[in-house]
């Protein structure tokens, strides 16, 4: 049978004036002791020469809307002071090849955003290039191998939007407004995990642009060491990926969701059905706990507890009776037993769950921590009280419970646990930052006992710069530490937030 060509599919238009915003977003500047007059004559020379080997935007710290620009790239509401000397938007791979040669002539180091998690913004870093690549949004599928092919700047949305006509998904990540590329790169705790595993292994291959300014394509086969390190590494990858190579999966045909309500006071009857579910479930039943508010505003201003235990098990069956038979599990469990509210057997599908490329983005400033673990009762019990002292009304601490947290194969990404904590917290005011900070080191002190290290995604790596290593197995952060020196000797890329070998 002849074969048919890949698919190309590319963004849809999804409102919203800030993501056009981010979308074409592109600066260039560069800090100086010179006078006015000459720092900014020098910096439209700058431009210029830029301007003139890319074709997307460039803009500079001397245009009066630099700062529109660079606050534009941060999507929560805290925008941190640090500022890059360039900002180049790249619209292709030539783009990325021109800036990086450009700034290792010029003794730049370089950054690539693409859109992943980052909620501290470690992208942006004082002084060099930063590479902006949310324009590099091209998806491609081939439904006869089951696979495709998506440029970092790719919404989740937009893959699952091309790769569903054919029957196919992809454990994107939870969120329709993060970009594939820094979720992969950071290893990509997406939909499905027990079956479809952590995303970064699903990657056949990329295309990335090295130290020297060379296109590479990287897999198992061809410079399989920059491979291994683009399978999760995180942001301090010593290159820049303008394309994966992506192995898509069968996509479940019943899809169905339910959700469970118990007030906080009882944990102990909530921590005792996981503890006994999560071990005898099927690959195909997620479990998530979030230690949150309650969503029924009026029932709580009629008296109902203010906090809540809240439970969603999302099954991932092919039929509806496996579904349903897989979701009976739970609905029989304790956790059926008296909620405060409950929802069963509800239908839905992975572009729902993941919403659109709006519906994510926080209404305020944001913080995020967490670890993983193999621990559940303890960790429940020890994070009741942080969440009767929450300072901030919006505090809710995930906690996705792993059936199987083994790793399929070597790859940076190396470091799992059975568990997956993550505090999550949004507020309006500047001046409760340091409440906030309070309440975030306590937890994660509370937390100690019983993490096994960090997921790289999650992590404010600006404010702790040992939690890089500590998202990787000792082993895999030496590998790394070498591979940037082997791949990168002269320092183009910047390496993790923090970290030097000096």
């Amino acid at each position: 049978m002849r074969k048919k060509k890949p698919i190309a599919v590319k963004n849809k238009t999804i409102d919203q004036s800030r993501r056009k915003f981010i979308g074409n977003v592109a600066g260039l500047g560069a800090a100086s002791l010179l006078s006015p007059t000459i720092a900014n004559a020098a910096m439209s020379n700058n431009v210029h020469e830029l301007s003139s080997s890319v074709s997307g935007k460039v803009i500079s710290r001397s245009d009066t809307d630099f700062e529109l620009w660079r606050k534009g790239l941060v999507w929560q509401a805290a925008k941190p002071e640090r500022s890059p000397d360039l900002i180049v938007q790249a619209n292709s791979a030539e783009d990325v090849i021109a800036s990086v040669n450009y700034a290792r002539k010029k003794g730049l180091k370089v950054i690539a955003k693409s859109g992943g998690h980052s909620i501290c913004g470690s992208f942006l870093r004082d002084d060099g290039l930063l590479l902006n690549m949310l324009k590099m949004r091209k998806v491609t599928v081939d439904p006869e191998t089951q696979t495709a092919t998506a440029e970092p700047g790719a919404w989740g949305p937009t893959l699952l939007n091309a790769l569903e006509p054919h029957g196919l998904g992809f454990p994107v990540a939870r969120g329709g407004s993060v970009s594939i590329g820094g979720f992969l790169m950071g290893g990509g705790l997406g939909f499905n995990p027990n079956t479809w595993r952590i995303a970064c292994f699903s990657i056949l291959g990329a295309d990335v642009v090295t130290a020297d300014g060379k296109l590479i394509t990287v897999n198992e086969k061809q410079h399989a060491d920059i491979y291994w390190a683009v399978r999760g590494a995180g942001p301090g990858f010593f290159g820049v990926v303008t394309k994966y190579y992506l192995r898509a999966y069968p996509l479940p045909q019943a899809i169905r969701t339910s959700q469970y309500i118990h007030p906080l006071s009882e944990h102990a009857k909530v921590t005792g059905a996981l503890e006994k579910l999560v071990p005898e479930s099927d690959h195909k039943l997620e479990l998530i706990l979030l230690l949150t508010g309650n969503p029924d505003k009026q029932a709580v201003a009629n008296g109902a507890p203010k906090q809540v235990c809240l439970v969603n098990v999302n099954a991932y069956g092919d039929s509806e009776e496996e579904s349903r038979k897989l979701l009976s599990t739970v609905a029989f469990s304790p956790l059926g037993d008296k909620p405060l509210a409950k929802k069963e057997y509800e239908v839905t599908n992975l572009k729902i769950m993941t919403g659109d490329t709006g519906s994510s983005f926080p209404r305020g400033r944001m913080a995020t921590e967490g670890v993983w673990s193999n621990s559940i009762s303890p960790v429940i019990t020890s994070l009741i009280e942080r969440m009767e002292k929450a300072v901030t009304p919006v505090t809710t601490i995930s906690i996705r419970l792993l059936g199987n947290a083994n790793l399929p194969d070597e790859a940076a990404f190396s470091l799992i646990g059975s568990t997956n904590i993550l505090s999550v917290l949004t507020w309006q005011d500047e001046k409760d930052d340091d409440n906030i900070a309070e309440w975030m080191r306590g937890t994660m002190k509370t937390l100690e006992p019983y993490s096994l290290g960090h997921y790289i995604n999650n992590e404010d790596v600006v404010t702790y710069p040992k939690r890089n290593n500590a998202s990787f197995s000792e082993k895999s952060w030496l590998r790394l530490r070498k591979l940037r020196k082997q791949y990168d000797p002269e320092g183009v890329f910047h390496d993790y937030y923090g970290i030097s070998d000096s």
